[in-house]
């Protein structure tokens, strides 16, 4: 039986395209990183910090436009973007860190829902169409239609390239996928860009421990309380998914 030329190239080229996506994102992030580490080798890193922190609305405009730039290339690839949003929370001020995350968010989410349903449809279709996912959240849809993708979102306990690539291979459509994703994307960017502007006031606080030490324990304290709540719905959705496997009920007390 011959296989047409097109269904091979798209079966083989597709994921050799995002594997090497992934690598060229990963090794950037890495060189930038040793760049920096290097040509600030023979600075004083508080003064380097603080120096920076007050201008960043103003003047690196530049990178905020890369952090956009990878975020949109990460969510086409698969990797993690919190990183990303928790960047701009450091970087700006809450107000705008929050809008640039949500609208950089939404058009990557919306880009890789077109990229999975109907740039390669057919190969992602083929390949996680039949999964058990699929059919738990075709069902969903059916019961509570876009709220779906808002639950999921917004919960924050489900993996978010997960539902990027998840929802785009079910039987939601394009206008109920985006208003879920428009109200769902809210709560997720909000704890993300709330943790790195914590994280930047933190620092902050913490160059005159004796002036300010109640306002770095009681942010030091919010920070700690979202990285446990986060660990442990993690460990929870984990527990889950082993006991659902092996087919047995946990039990709790």
């Amino acid at each position: 039986m011959s296989i047409p030329a097109g269904s091979t190239s798209s079966a083989i080229q597709v994921p050799t395209d995002v594997k090497q996506l992934r690598i060229i994102i990963i090794t950037f992030i890495l060189l930038a990183a040793g760049l920096f580490i290097y040509f600030t080798a023979g600075s004083d890193p508080e003064t380097l910090l603080f120096e920076r922190i007050p201008a960043t609305g103003r003047q690196h405009t530049g990178l905020i436009l890369v952090i956009c730039a990878l975020t949109l290339l990460s969510s086409l690839a698969g990797l993690p973007v919190f990183y990303l949003s928790l960047a701009l929370g450091f970087l700006l001020n809450f107000t705008p860190a929050l809008l640039i995350c949500w609208g950089v968010n939404l058009v990557s989410v919306m880009a890789t829902f077109y990229m999975v349903r109907f740039a390669f449809s057919s190969y992602f279709t083929e390949r996680y169409g039949k999964k058990k996912l699929i059919r738990r959240i075709n069902r969903r849809i059916r019961k509570y239609g876009p709220w779906t993708v808002v639950f999921s979102r917004g919960i924050y306990i489900i993996p978010t390239n997960m539902i990027n690539f998840s929802f785009p291979l079910s039987s939601i459509s394009l206008p109920a996928y985006f208003l879920g994703t428009v109200i769902g994307l809210i709560p997720e960017c909000l704890i993300n860009v709330l943790t790195g502007y914590l994280i930047k006031h933190e620092v902050i606080l913490l160059s005159s421990p004796e002036r300010n030490t109640w306002q770095a324990l009681v942010i030091g304290g919010f920070i700690l309380l979202f990285a446990g709540i986060f660990i442990l719905l993690r460990i929870r959705q984990h527990r889950r998914k082993k006991f659902r496997n092996l087919k047995v009920v946990p039990y709790e007390g």
